[in-house]
């Protein structure tokens, strides 16, 4: 409700009208901004984060568990965060070599008319989910019981595809349980098995359900949030539906914005609805290679007016010297120059 020149405004009025401005501001004020990097940089990361105004640090770890030196490192940024006033994210791929090693060979990601990710688990074994998503998560916390936020990524590394979004897995263990003894389904071929891929999120959906509803009865206030949640991949879906069934605190960390920034928003929310996510936090990412410094300012306070939050990727364009970078990783303006930008942003209501 706004408040025009000359109107006579009672005391219960402005009691409404500054409540409501307080409210929006708490809004914005809970809306998180996090950094998101490697576990091998220095815990005095964080420290440069918080004078940014960063208030999450998602820390990607590259091992594939928590051993007793990756659980002191943890606690080292835990302590960080806390004396300044950021809250540590772990965050990891599903994908785990390890892990996977241990499983049976014919359990693999097998897409189109045949190809064999090998690298990369057959996306129905439950199993694997439970080592990979519930094991995993559990470690971390373990490790810190103040962790009270982690992150999982679907990305897979080195594959021929960069999620499960090569259609349903065709491997024959999948087939066999989908064909259900009936021969003519069992012997088709499986590129033509047009309700594979319904039954195939369905059952994601399942296992990963089973493995949530335990993860929430042992951690009820622990936010497990998603990169690319909104991504169109039947896997995605899936654990999307059943983060909505159980109810487990989650956001997602959509990076389809690292381009074009909020404009892309609209779309990720969009795609999150059709799962049962119409109210789940969509915090937006930026690649500062696409960005100048005054871009990244102005993309930030975008994504905050938006109402959802923002992440930006700091581990090398942020932290080494800019005579280092190349690729992906180069800026267009020297580092403090970023730094100054996000900092403005971050604070400026």
């Amino acid at each position: 409700m706004a408040v025009t020149r000359g109107m006579r405004v009672g005391p219960a009025l402005l009691v409404v009208v500054l409540g409501l401005a307080l409210a929006a501001a708490a809004v914005a004020a809970e809306q998180p901004r996090a950094a998101y990097f490697y576990d091998y940089m220095p815990p005095s990361h964080i420290d440069s984060l918080a004078a940014a105004g960063f208030d999450r640090a998602i820390i990607h770890a590259l091992p594939d568990s928590v051993n007793a030196t990756a659980a002191a490192r943890l606690r080292l940024f835990v302590d960080h965060g806390r004396a300044t006033g950021v809250t540590v994210v772990p965050e990891w791929l599903l994908q785990q070599p390890s892990r996977l090693a241990t499983r049976p060979p014919g359990r693999r990601y097998t897409w189109g008319r045949g190809t064999i990710e090998a690298g990369v688990a057959c996306p129905l074994d439950s199993t694997y989910w439970r080592g990979a998503l519930l094991g995993r998560a559990e470690e971390f916390l373990a490790a810190d019981p103040r962790v009270t936020v982690i992150a999982v990524d679907l990305e897979v590394y080195g594959a021929g595809r960069h999620h499960y979004d090569g259609g349903p897995c065709r491997c024959a263990t999948c087939v066999a349980e989908y064909a259900h003894g009936r021969a003519s389904v069992l012997h088709a071929d499986p590129a033509t098995l047009t309700g594979l891929m319904p039954w195939e999120e369905a059952r994601v959906a399942r296992i990963t359900g089973a493995l949530l509803a335990e993860f929430a009865a042992r951690h009820p206030a622990v936010e497990l949030g998603v990169f690319d949640l909104d991504l169109d991949s039947f896997v995605h879906r899936g654990l999307a539906r059943a983060l909505a069934k159980r109810g487990v605190p989650t956001v997602d960390y959509t990076e389809r914005t690292y381009t074009d920034g909020a404009g892309s928003l609209a779309a990720a929310r969009a795609r999150l609805a059709r799962v049962g996510h119409a109210h789940t936090p969509v915090l937006g990412g930026l690649w500062f290679k696409r960005f100048d410094p005054a871009g990244i300012a102005s993309a930030v306070r975008a994504l905050r007016a938006a109402g959802a939050g923002w992440f930006a990727f700091t581990t090398y364009s942020l932290w080494q010297s800019p005579a280092r970078l190349d690729g992906p990783y180069t800026l267009q303006a020297a580092p403090g120059e970023y730094w100054r930008a996000m900092r403005e942003a971050n604070t400026t209501p």
